[in-house]
C-alpha cells in the first residue's frame, strides 16, 4: 500500500499516471527477465559481486523531496566484470532504497574513476536501453 501511496505522490497524483507506472512496473519483469530473475542476495554474495562498489544514500532530503545516492566502483578486472550481475544489484540496491526512504526521488552521482575503459565497453548501447526502461 505504501508503494502504490508513493507512486501516486510521485506522479503528481494522477491515477491514471499512477496505473500507467505500477503497470510498468509489473510487465518490465517480463519484458527485461535477466535483470529480475536469480536475484537472492545470498547466492550473489558467495560470487563476490558485492565487494566492488559501494552504494550510500544520502541521510538527508533536497528541497525538492529527493535524494543523492552516491556510488563508488572500487575497480574490477575486466574479466570479472559482468554487466547483467552489476545492473541486477544495483536495481535491487534502487529498489530496497526506494521502499525505505520518505523521497520522492533520486539523483545518482557515480565515481567512476577505478573502471577501466574495457568494463565500460561491455556495456552495449542494447543494455544502456534496457536500464533506461526499467528507470522510466
Amino acid at each position: 500500500m505504501r508503494l502504490l501511496w508513493r507512486i501516486w505522490l510521485i506522479r503528481k497524483m494522477s491515477l491514471e499516471r499512477t496505473k500507467q507506472t505500477v503497470d510498468m512496473y509489473y510487465t518490465v519483469r517480463n519484458l527485461i527477465p535477466e535483470f529480475f530473475e536469480n536475484r537472492d542476495p545470498v547466492i550473489l554474495q558467495k560470487q563476490q559481486v558485492f565487494k566492488h562498489f559501494h552504494v550510500v544514500p544520502l541521510p538527508v532530503l533536497l528541497d525538492d523531496f529527493t535524494q543523492i545516492i552516491n556510488t563508488q566502483f572500487l575497480g574490477v578486472e575486466d574479466g570479472q566484470f559482468d554487466t547483467i550481475k552489476f545492473i541486477k544489484i544495483g536495481i535491487m540496491v534502487g529498489e530496497l532504497i526506494f521502499r525505505s526512504t520518505n523521497a520522492l526521488g533520486f539523483q545518482m552521482v557515480m565515481d567512476l574513476k577505478n573502471i577501466s575503459l574495457g568494463v565500460i565497453m561491455k556495456i552495449t548501447p542494447a543494455i544502456l536501453k534496457k536500464i533506461q526502461v526499467v528507470i522510466t
